[in-house]
């Protein structure tokens, strides 16, 4: 009664509003990397005063540190403080797990449906089985059964028992089906309760109206469980020789809060490697200390005295006193946080997307379209006869847009087939691309050995040559001119008593490269072939025996 009569004079006292939940609604949401920032819309009519705003059921992982309250009033508002504090639902705000519960219930109401049908058909064997053994044994002073009725009962029986047999067994595999959807939604539904738990944060803002009006409120706040990862389709054009790019942000999101219908951005900062450059620390080396000698062990008793007396020592000391002790830890430092209001375009960029979208926080993947381009490609056919005797085509082009291509997964297709999956390199606005583009049948590569002979060398022949000869065979099957480049090796000798020399092609028809290899760029015409001899030698004394030939 005191308590009620008390609150009653709070609510008469003027100028002091109880606290009033406010709902709200997600506008916008920008997904890093490795988080997202998420913005809160709310709007009120209030009277002059101060009041308690609440808002509920916010995510559990809202960084606090990140919080962002901004607001608009026709009666000259002030935000006086905003207080952050954890809450335990007696009910899952999550309309995914809502939806997997109600699922789950409905699978367990089946059960017992199924549960009660197989009683039922067992009941109804039992039966059977009874009606045939009293038609086989009747009572003692019964009349036995003629040939006929037992015919009659046993054909009966057995259509009756042959029905309740096929029944049951239904109900078995219905009920197997069951139990497999009932164990995958427990599943499902156990990941998501984990990563949700029932803690939930909620947002008390205070503030004070000169006068009536309307409050508009924007809250911002940074939450984990949310990414994005770039994703590409290239399809080239042969008819045009262009590749038209698809650029994709492939979104997830378990942050315990559904965003239905938001203002959807993808940001390539990354908050996490901080603002600045690390700092260098000095690399300090020293002679290094001999070990301390070990220490006699203590008599017990010895030991014991000396644990009591420090332990006095520290009570007496004044950092014991106060809680000096506690204070002396390192506090712990405040997150970093980022959100889309300091972004600097020069360091990062964001992807808006057009369209409204509605990401559920189940963790599912979700692909959004950043942006389309068709870049003009230069064809050139690849190969490494030595290794595989295939040809392979690339698409060289340059990125004449203004996005730039974060590293990711790329999936190819030449016209409308598909090709192969494999990674892009990162690339900024006017850098070159390459993209692989498979195997090409309409171009064949053939590398055969065609001589292989050692002998001796030197006036006393003490030492040794062994000679490699190799032909390789390019042929165009293909109705147009094309740029084909292919590489071969030689040997590379770690010692200098081991030379050796190229003997063909001549160094003018081929290009050098580090660690022996060897590039040829031909330009093939339309179902030619073109071929090369690859030959070479390798020297050293008969003494040795060489590695690697």
């Amino acid at each position: 009664m005191r308590r009620t009569l008390l609150a009653l004079a709070l609510a008469t006292i003027p100028g002091l509003g109880a606290a009033a939940g406010l709902a709200s609604s997600i506008g916008a949401v920008t997904v890093y990397q490795d988080r997202a920032v998420v913005t809160r819309a709310a709007s009120s009519e209030l009277p002059a005063g101060e009041h308690e705003l609440v808002l509920e059921k916010l995510p559990a992982s809202l960084q606090e540190n990140s919080l962002q309250v901004s607001a608009k009033s026709t009666g000259q508002a002030t935000l006086l403080d905003v207080k952050v504090r954890d809450a335990y639902q007696a009910d899952t705000p999550n309309e995914r797990v809502k939806q997997l519960e109600e699922q789950l219930r409905g699978l367990e109401g089946r059960q017992a449906l199924l549960d009660d049908e197989a009683t039922v058909l067992d009941n109804q064997r039992e039966l059977v089985l009874m009606m045939q053994r009293g038609a086989t044994e009747p009572a003692k002073d019964g009349a036995r059964l003629t040939l006929d009725e037992l015919k009659a009962i046993q054909s009966l029986s057995a259509d009756t028992l042959s029905k309740t047999l096929a029944g049951l067994r239904r109900v078995a595999e219905q009920k197997a089906a069951l139990d497999r959807d009932i164990a995958a939604l427990q599943n499902e539904l156990g990941q998501l309760q984990n990563a949700l738990g029932r803690r939930t944060k909620t947002v008390t803002l205070r503030v004070n109206l000169a006068r009536a009006g309307k409050l508009d409120l924007n809250l911002s706040y940074a939450v984990a469980g949310a990414r994005w990862t770039p994703a590409y389709d290239a399809r080239l054009r042969l008819a045009d020789r262009s590749v038209e790019l698809g650029y994709f942000g492939v979104i997830r999101q378990n942050t315990g809060e559904d965003w239905n219908n938001v203002k959807l951005t993808l940001s390539t900062a990354r908050p996490a490697l901080g603002g600045g450059a690390p700092t260098l620390r000095p690399w300090i080396i020293d002679v290094a200390a001999p070990p301390p000698p070990p220490r006699p062990a203590a008599a017990p008793v010895a030991k014991m005295q000396a644990e009591v007396a420090a332990e006095r020592r520290a009570r007496s000391s004044p950092a014991f006193a106060g809680g000096a002790l506690d204070a002396a830890q390192p506090e712990p430092e405040a997150i970093a946080v980022s959100t889309a209001q300091v972004q600097n375009e020069a360091t990062s960029a964001s992807f808006q997307i057009k369209n409204p979208a509605t990401l559920l926080s189940d963790n599912a993947s979700q692909r959004v379209a950043i942006t389309t381009a068709k870049l003009p490609a230069t064809l050139q056919y690849q190969a490494t006869p030595a290794l595989r005797e295939a040809v392979y085509l690339t698409a060289q082009a340059s990125n004449n847009t203004d996005f730039p291509l974060l590293a990711g997964p790329l999936n190819t297709f030449l016209d409308d087939a598909f090709v192969a999956s494999s990674n892009l390199k990162a690339v900024m606005p006017g850098e070159k691309v390459e993209l692989a583009m498979g195997a090409d049948e309409g171009i064949s590569i053939k590398r055969q050995l065609v001589n292989r002979y050692t002998e001796s060398t030197g006036f006393s022949g003490s030492g040794k040559r062994v000679t490699y000869e190799y032909k390789i065979t390019v042929k165009n099957n293909k109705a147009t001119k094309e740029q084909v480049s292919f590489k071969d090796r030689l040997p590379v000798s770690r010692n200098e008593k081991i030379v050796v020399k190229l003997l063909s092609p001549a160094d003018r028809e081929i290009k050098r490269e580090d660690d022996g290899k060897l590039a040829w760029d031909w330009e093939m015409e339309p179902g030619k072939s073109r071929e090369t001899v690859l030959k070479f030698s390798v020297e050293y004394p008969g003494d040795i025996e060489v590695s690697g030939l």
